[in-house]
């Protein structure tokens, strides 16, 4: 597979920050944890400050830093050494998680034709026989059943976790998770029904994708 790409160098954590806090924008970003001026976990909690899209792939000798990590939710962990088949792997991976999110939630409400990014929503709310739609900016409602919903966007690969029968979430927008409730990036708490806590844990748990290399 060939895909052009522009590569960016940086040699600490703070200049790869302040860059992305100056406007600049990155699909991929291969993060080591320990490095000069700035380590990559505070690097990226203020990378995330400003971008809730970008993919951030940890690349490391230190396995005991990843819990602490997972509040930026990482796509992947690469732990040293690391060789070329295997970075090539995670490439392709994150490349079609990059594009499975430009797929649109379309549906109409009141005779007009609406389209949502899927990547900028937030999450789902059932109330009675409406759905409401929430991202950062707005909120739209429709007509619909959340079922319905959750299994329209299987087929898009954007992760969504049904936390709660009326709310379906974006794991991208989930900033925190406790045993009974979730935090979203607009700050929301949303609760985890009792019935579903320990799925939605181990769901959780197997999204913060950590993916072992070498011996």
């Amino acid at each position: 597979m060939y895909v052009d790409t522009d590569i960016e160098v940086f040699w600490n954590g703070k200049s790869l920050a302040d860059t992305v806090a100056s406007g600049d924008s990155f699909d991929i970003i291969f993060l080591d944890i320990e490095m000069d001026k700035e380590d990559g976990i505070s690097a990226a909690k203020r990378i995330r400050i400003y971008d809730k899209n970008v993919l951030i792939i940890y690349v490391t000798s230190h396995e005991n830093h990843m819990k602490e990590s997972f509040t930026v939710r990482p796509f992947r962990f690469l732990v040293k050494p690391v060789n070329e088949n295997q970075m090539e792997e995670c490439f392709k991976d994150a490349y079609e998680d990059i594009c499975s999110e430009d797929f649109y939630f379309r549906f109409s409400y009141q005779r007009i034709n609406h389209k949502v990014l899927i990547r900028d929503i937030l999450y789902f709310e059932s109330d009675k026989r409406k759905v409401h739609v929430v991202t950062e900016d707005e909120i739209f409602e429709l007509y619909g059943k959340l079922n319905e919903i959750e299994n329209s966007l299987k087929e898009c690969k954007v992760s969504f976790l049904r936390v709660h029968q009326s709310y379906l979430v974006n794991y991208k927008h989930v900033k925190g998770q406790s045993y009974d409730f979730v935090v979203m990036d607009n700050e929301k708490k949303i609760s985890i029904s009792e019935d579903r806590r320990k799925m939605i844990s181990e769901q959780y748990c197997s999204m913060e994708d950590t993916f072992y290399v070498g011996e």
